[in-house]
Order: C-alpha cells, then structure tokens, then sequence
C-alpha cells in the first residue's frame, strides 16, 4: 500500500480514521505494519504489501487458489488477446479515456483481469478482495503507485464514503452470501455525480437443471487442489466431444450443454486450442468450487440501483448467463 490510501482507509468496525505504526518501507511503498483505529481499539495489520481486515482464510479460499494459478490466463495484455476488455468496457459503457484521472473501487478484483485495464486507462485503483487472491492482483501491478489492494468484505468495506468516481463489482455478487445486502453495501462509496456498475448470474427457470447444480453440494465440499486435478484430468477429453457436438444442426448447442465442462463460443478461434482447454478447467472450477452460487433476475438487478435512488440505470443481460445493471448517482 502507499501513503495516499491513507487518507481513505476507515475503520470497519466504527468508521474512524486509520493511522499506520511501524510502518516497514520498500521504496515508497508500506510493505508491513500496523493499522490503527483513532476512534476505538481495533488493530489490523499490513503483511507483503496489502492491509489485512479479514481472515487470511474464509469462504471466500477457493478464489484466492483460482487465481493464484489462472490470473494470467484471462489477463488481456500477458495474453494478447481483447476478451476482458470487451466485456468490461461494454458492461460501463465507456471508453478507456473516460477512465484517466479517476478514482475507481474495484470490489471483489480476484487476480486482476478488471484492475488491469482500469491501472491502463490512467485511473487511481482501489482494489478489494475477501481473499488472498488480491495478493496475486499486486503481484502483477507491483510498483504502480496507483494501484492499492485490500483484504476485506464486500460488507464492510474499510474507506472513506463517497470517495469514488466509479465503483464496479464484477463476478462477485453471486458468490456472496446475500447479494441484495452485497449490492446495498457498495453505495455509500459512490460520490455523488459518480457511477455504480454490477454484474450477475442471470437466473431463469431452467438454471436449476444445469448440471453444474446438479453436483456443486459435492463439489463445492472438495478439496480445492483435488477438485481442479479431477477437472484437469477431463477437460482435453470433454472439450473436443463439446466442440463435436455443437456442430450438429439445430440440436447441438443446447446438447453440448449436457457435457459437463464450461466451453464458450466466442473463444473459438481467438485462443489456441491448448489456451481453450486452460479456460475450460478455469470457467469449470470456477462454477464447481465457490462456497455460494446464487443468481439473480434482470429485474432484480434493475430494482436494486432503483431502490439505491440512482438515475440512468441500465440493466441488460450477456449472453444469456450474465445480468449486469449500472446507474448514476444523483447530485
């Protein structure tokens, strides 16, 4: 972390200001420490780099292993390829130049696909995550003094209200415990004038019938290292018979998805077929291993930014799997 995240950091716990105590330096950067409440007696500590507000370990551990072994598979700049920022610019409706100079909270930036391209477009980047996985999100943006990463709850996000240009959470609410409460927390953070954008599973009648429902009360239990070798060992088997089977006519997409494995369409032809069988175990492990996988309806999505009292909202759905919604906060 460096010394400008001080002026934002906040108690959790009662809202106080943060001071630093034995600080250990590397550069301009604080690596290790002691943080402060002013205002009660709650201490967290700074460990490589990173302000710890939670338990190294929670129900969150599955994604801190995820991404410590896949943050540079979906990374577009180490990879080459246009896949998250397609997604991302789409999902804010913007352009990278709308992003210079402001200060953005990113919540819930696993290993750092999103913070990549916000850090890019010149912003300042606030980055959370309730697991370790932010450790791997500074790793690769060590030394950019623009970019500080936490370890904290969506609930109980340890900063400043109304500090933020633009606050976005993608991939997260899903996995959370209570997404309606997950959404509600991210508000105060927005400054008035700034912009909230959210993503979503998209729920629908069949989504219960998906196999990957079918099995995660199993799954879900497994050892994470157990459960991603199982998932290595079938994706260069089950991949090619998905492939196969969606070329039948009429039929074969909807009977590709009785293959249990995560194949996506708009990765043929933009990844090898080694870098497609890499994001099949990904998206798969990804499905299988989170503690909590709950969708949410377009309509919900929409009445949430509705009941946060925000203006231009947008809510729209991706490619049948993903809800996303975004708004303005009033002046």
């Amino acid at each position: 972390m460096f010394d400008s995240l001080m002026e934002l950091l906040r108690c959790p716990s009662c809202g106080g200001r943060l001071t630093v105590r034995d600080a250990g330096r590397r550069g301009s950067e604080i690596v290790s420490g002691e943080l402060a409440c002013v205002g009660c007696s709650a201490t967290f500590p700074v460990v490589d780099g990173i302000p710890r507000f939670v338990p190294k370990e929670n129900y969150a551990s599955s994604f801190g292993f995820e991404w410590h072994r896949f943050a540079e598979l979906q990374n577009d700049r180490l990879q080459g390829h246009t896949i998250t920022h397609e997604r991302f610019f789409l999902q804010l409706d913007c352009k990278p130049g709308d992003l210079a100079g402001l200060r953005v909270l990113e919540v819930g930036c696993g290993g750092g696909r999103f913070s990549d391209l916000v850090l890019d477009a010149g912003a300042e980047l606030v980055a959370i995550d309730l697991s370790t996985a932010v450790e791997k999100n500074r790793e690769i943006h060590v030394g950019n003094t623009r970019f500080n990463g936490i370890q904290a709850s969506a609930l109980a996000i340890p900063l400043a209200h109304a500090s933020f240009d633009l606050v976005f959470c993608f991939g997260v609410l899903q996995h959370t415990p209570d997404p309606a409460r997950s959404f509600e927390s991210l508000v105060p953070f927005v400054r008035r004038g700034g912009r909230l954008a959210v993503d979503v599973y998209a729920a629908h009648p069949k989504q219960s019938l998906h196999w990957k429902y079918l099995i995660r009360p199993i799954t879900k239990r497994m050892n994470e290292q157990r459960l991603l070798q199982l998932i290595e060992q079938v994706a260069p088997v089950l991949v090619p018979i998905s492939r196969q089977i969606r070329r039948i006519p009429v039929f074969g997409k909807a009977l590709s998805r009785l293959v249990p494995i995560f194949v996506h369409d708009g990765f043929l032809g933009r990844v090898s077929r080694e870098e497609e069988v890499r994001w099949a175990v990904l998206e798969t492990f990804d499905a299988l291993s989170p503690a909590y996988d709950r969708p949410r309806s377009l309509r919900t999505v929409r009445r949430w930014f509705q009941k946060a009292g925000f203006t231009n909202i947008v809510a729209a759905n991706l490619s049948n799997a993903l809800n996303y919604g975004r708004g303005t906060r009033p002046t």
